[in-house]
């Protein structure tokens, strides 16, 4: 699905959801997720390039695999965690929104925790 496809979906789906919404409020947000759900699984589809990519310049740099793959888990954290934020604040549940966003942030940082210690370590390296 190409990005003039996509726009158009979004822009339908909420044209229908702002009309349902007045009579059934409950089926505007269900629309809206089954919208937001079709666009996430598009971009999926996409990320197999965007992954063979950053592995030949992983390949290039002559970077560990292990380092690659937590950056990469970072970024399904991030996006996965922006998805559903978003479907919590149009639902209208921000207390829920701000705990996955609490969660998502404290899950990237203990993702990190290796890749700091590396950087350290080779900071340590370099000076002594």
């Amino acid at each position: 699905m190409n990005i003039v496809q996509l726009s158009i979906l979004a822009v339908v789906g909420v044209l229908l959801a702002l009309v349902i919404k007045k009579e059934r409020p409950e089926y505007g947000i269900m629309l809206s997720i089954v919208v937001c759900i079709c666009i996430f699984f598009s971009i999926l589809g996409r990320m197999t390039v965007l992954i063979d990519a950053v592995e030949r310049m992983r390949a290039l740099a002559n970077m560990e695999a292990a380092y690659l793959q937590i950056v990469l888990k970072m970024i399904g954290i991030t996006y996965v965690a922006e998805f559903s934020v978003n479907l919590c604040k149009d639902a209208g549940y921000t207390t829920i929104a701000s705990q996955i966003e609490m969660f998502s942030k404290i899950s990237i940082l203990l993702l990190a925790l290796p890749i700091i210690e590396a950087l350290l370590n080779l900071i340590a390296t370099v000076a002594a």
